[in-house]
């Protein structure tokens, strides 16, 4: 005959048990629910942004943010407004190479060419001296475009430790490469996913 302390113990053990074998089982379906997701939308930018917001925040407020183009600058237009005193933003143009325009630098900004895009930059970012720089971006795909950008940055005289970087979405190339910007909210695969503007690239 079992007493009821060991009919106790037994039904503890089974239900850590099923605990276990719960939260396992819900953990892989979330993680096979986030590889099958094909499309971010608004309401998981606004989520983006707040939760990206308060991780910078305990790190540093920037004195400014900069970003590429106008998919960088829509997700930065969110991101301002959760910091104090909604610093400034500067904002490039990026072009697709195989877009017929053809940006070339001005006196007023720097180029920078990627595989895939050819960026300008205002030559004004270079005057915030004092206080932390946050480059924000929609989508870091291989990282390299967030380089060649902080490498330009140091060279117009921005301390290194002053540039910091952020993107809604990354790849595990990226930051299996050690390219990935210092915050990101949600790890894509690649790049066959939609923003609300259009497909990711």
């Amino acid at each position: 005959m079992i007493d009821a302390n060991s009919a106790s113990g037994v039904g503890g053990l089974l239900i850590g048990i099923t605990g276990i074998v719960l939260t396992v089982f819900y953990a892989r379906k979330a993680e096979q629910l986030n590889k099958m997701r094909k499309r971010l939308d608004w309401s998981d930018l606004q989520a983006a942004a707040s939760d990206l917001s308060q991780r910078i925040k305990s790190d540093f407020n920037p004195a400014a943010i900069i970003t590429p183009g106008l998919t960088g600058a829509t997700f930065a237009n969110l991101l301002v407004t959760e910091f104090p005193g909604q610093p400034p933003v500067y904002v490039g143009t990026r072009t697709w190479k195989e877009s017929a325009h053809s940006p070339k630098s001005e006196s007023d900004s720097f180029l920078i060419e990627t595989q895939k895009w050819i960026v300008t930059i205002p030559n004004s970012i270079s005057e915030i001296r004092e206080g932390d720089l946050l480059i924000v971006d929609d989508f870091a795909m291989s990282g390299d475009f967030l380089e060649l950008l902080r490498s330009k940055l140091e060279e117009a005289g921005i301390e290194k430790g002053r540039i910091h970087s952020c993107s809604l979405a990354v790849t595990k190339v990226a930051i299996k490469n050690h390219k990935s910007p210092d915050y990101y909210w949600w790890v894509a695969d690649d790049d066959d996913f939609f923003f609300p503007w259009g497909k990711a690239r």
